[in-house]
């Protein structure tokens, strides 16, 4: 049996599938309304499941030289953060490369000296990249996008909440399985859009089979 390739199309059919309808899109490119709001919100929804936590396929290192003028007061100096990066995972304390610092303007701001060690996190679009426990974790974010936007499935919206809290919990475990290094830098570091929703009960789950 050929391999069957995950991509966009899939995963919103399978968001869809989540909502309890019975709608499918052939394509999120095609000019449908519903698919139209599908790729509308494809880029926040993918954008929001990568940061909800550090990921192993979406993680990056690099050593940051200092930049710019010394920070007024506080600190003495001052690291531009990549531009690829959507969030910064500061190092964990008992790790050979902690250093104390804030970030703030899209710098951190440090009395560590260069080059700096820098951990965070990357978007990455390429749905093939994905390993397959955030391909669906994906849908799960895009189903409850989808609950809050579309006034058809917006009395899912809560339903959907919980489902996509749950699913989180099982792609962390899976994730964390993937990965021989306990100090995954701060785990527990999440958005406020991330923390805000971690007060919602979270229902037993687990993923379908063969997705």
């Amino acid at each position: 049996m050929a391999d069957i390739v995950t991509s966009q199309t899939r995963i919103a059919n399978r968001a869809l599938i989540l909502l309890g309808t019975v709608t499918r899109v052939i394509s999120v490119d095609d000019p449908a309304p519903l698919a139209r709001q599908i790729k509308d919100l494809w880029h926040e929804s993918r954008r929001a499941a990568i940061i909800s936590h550090p990921w192993n396929f979406a993680l990056f290192r690099a050593e940051l030289n200092e930049t710019g003028d010394a920070p007024a007061f506080g600190y003495t100096r001052r690291f531009a953060i990549p531009p690829e990066a959507l969030r910064w995972l500061p190092p964990p304390r008992d790790s050979d490369w902690f250093f104390e610092g804030v970030e703030e303007g899209g710098h951190i701001l440090t009395d560590a000296s260069a080059p700096l060690p820098f951990r965070g996190i990357q978007d990455i679009e390429d749905v093939g990249a994905w390993p397959a426990h955030f391909q669906a974790f994906m849908a799960y974010q895009l189903a409850m996008d989808l609950a809050d936007a579309a006034t058809q499935f917006s009395a899912k919206a809560q339903d959907m909440a919980q489902m996509r809290e749950a699913a989180l919990e099982e792609a962390k475990k899976l994730d964390g399985l993937a990965s021989g290094e306990r100090t995954t830098g701060n785990a527990r570091y999440l958005s406020r859009w991330a923390r805000s929703r971690r007060e919602r009960s979270t229902n037993s789950f687990s993923f379908p089979t063969g997705y």
